[in-house]
């Protein structure tokens, strides 16, 4: 069955004045929380790059590519893999490209050796979640920018 991801943590540092308006907020109702009023402007600020995101998500997230020797696997929300898609990219001599807007779960049975032998790139928008060495070995594969 499939389990919704918990929220994700993240740390910011406020000046004390915006803390204090940010509680001035909460004390009058608008908000239930600090982080229900950082989440609602978060949600905000994205809305207002909406054509940028969805321009950027067709990008990533378009048809599969399928070369001779490369395959792209494109997903957006939770996308799994299990050690499974990494043997049948060797067996068949494929070099992956991942491309995750969202979630990249490895299952616990993915081989770090296989991602460093059968991934050639990876670009995350979002969470990785799996091993330690299987997050080490797609770490080095990982495109910046």
């Amino acid at each position: 069955m499939f389990e919704e991801p918990k929220m994700e943590k993240l740390t910011i540092n406020l000046p004390p004045i915006e803390i204090a308006r940010i509680d001035m907020l909460i004390g009058a109702g608008f908000y239930p929380s600090r982080a229900e009023f950082i989440r609602a402007a978060i949600r905000d600020r994205l809305d207002s790059h909406q054509d940028f995101i969805s321009k950027k998500l067709e990008q990533i997230t378009g048809p599969s590519e399928r070369e001779e020797e490369q395959e792209t696997y494109a997903g957006m929300g939770v996308y799994v893999l299990d050690n499974k898609a990494f043997e049948r990219a060797l067996q068949q001599g494929i070099k992956m490209k991942i491309r995750v807007v969202g979630m990249l779960k490895l299952s616990d049975d993915v081989q770090p050796e296989l991602i460093e032998r059968v991934v050639e790139s990876v670009k995350i928008y979002g969470v990785v979640r799996g091993s330690h060495k299987a997050k080490q070995a797609l770490q080095s594969k990982m495109e910046r920018g």
